[in-house]
């Protein structure tokens, strides 16, 4: 059984998972795009269950 690494948010206040980009956990917690996120390197670089095949994937955060 696979179980997603987590973390708890402190914007959100709730815990949300890291297999996920950060685009979409601000989608999902209402937190708005322009949130400064404390999680903001802990998240996924690539959405890599909808990307579509042949796109290029987003620079990784450096660091």
């Amino acid at each position: 059984m696979f179980e997603s690494p987590m973390e708890h948010c402190p914007v959100c206040g709730e815990y949300v998972t890291l297999v996920q980009t950060q685009h979409e956990c601000a989608c999902r917690q209402q937190c708005g795009q322009d949130t400064n996120c404390p999680l903001q390197k802990a998240f996924a670089a690539t959405d890599f269950y909808r990307s579509t095949e042949g796109a290029a994937a987003p620079p990784r955060p450096a660091g």
